[in-house]
């Protein structure tokens, strides 16, 4: 039965109990979801299988070659490095992202779904042995990775293409082989929002700080999200209120602002 997490504490004493060894994390929001790539999201069980995760990707490979998508910076982009950049903008491909950075799992564990998360640790130099990306093996064409013969998993850890691998310390995991997970541990669905200002407390880790990319500046300033313009705090807005010769608004401001306060305490 996986640990069940409630606080930030309680996590990183998970994460140091863990066998001694080199681990990958990745965060999930919903305790169900498994260790697999997003294209098998899309597909009936019963079409989960390596040769059709394959063909898929080849097609999103071939179309986005078709349309011109291939080039960055004057650089023609490897199947993987192409792979990575439509990952990158919400495509679902064969790489599953794992994170170096325990912490940053548990991010993507508490930052959304209204039910219980999950962070998997994934040990890379036991029993299983994990595949390096070369730069020789980064110009292979994807066919090349996923041999019917021998399926295998590859861990590949990407040149910063972009500042947002960067941020989260991402590392892609794929192949034809199943991923079993070492450990895991179950995030409280009640715990998550404190479990989120811990973690920017303690560590800075925030959405801004994880998607510091132009698409992660517009995602912060979605019409879903809660806006507060800069530079005018409740004080603030109070002390203008009062300087009006209007006190009772003022009081008012002051009022609704402890009321804000003392909530956020309750929870």
């Amino acid at each position: 039965m996986a640990t069940e997490i409630a606080n930030l504490a309680a996590f990183i004493a998970w994460v140091e109990e863990l066998e001694p060894g080199q681990y990958l994390f990745r965060g999930v929001p919903n305790e169900t979801y498994e260790i697999v790539a997003s294209t098998y999201i899309r597909l009936p069980q019963a079409n989960r299988n390596p040769a059709t995760l394959l063909r898929i990707n080849e097609e999103y490979l071939r179309d986005a070659r078709l349309r011109g998508h291939s080039l960055k910076n004057g650089q023609r982009l490897s199947d993987l490095e192409l792979l990575a950049e439509l990952q990158h903008f919400g495509a679902a491909t064969c790489l599953i992202d794992f994170s170096q950075s325990a912490q940053v799992a548990l991010w993507f564990a508490c930052a959304k779904g209204e039910t219980n998360g999950k962070v998997y640790a994934v040990r890379t130099d036991g029993l299983v042995v994990f595949k390096q990306i070369t730069p020789v093996l980064l110009k292979e064409d994807l066919a090349y990775f996923f041999n019917a013969e021998d399926y295998s998993l590859y861990q590949w850890e990407p040149q910063p293409q972009n500042n947002r691998i960067i941020a989260q310390q991402s590392v892609f995991i794929f192949g034809g082989a199943q991923i079993e997970a070492d450990a895991e541990c179950v995030i409280r669905e009640d715990s998550k929002l404190d479990i989120l200002a811990s973690l920017e407390k303690a560590s800075g880790i925030k959405e801004a700080m994880l998607f510091p990319d132009f698409d992660g500046f517009a995602r912060l300033r979605a019409y879903d999200k809660s806006v507060e313009p800069k530079g005018r705090s409740t004080r603030d807005r109070g002390l203008e209120v009062n300087e009006e010769i209007q006190p009772y608004a003022a009081i008012d401001v002051y009022e609704r602002a402890i009321d804000f306060y003392t909530a956020g305490e309750e929870k």
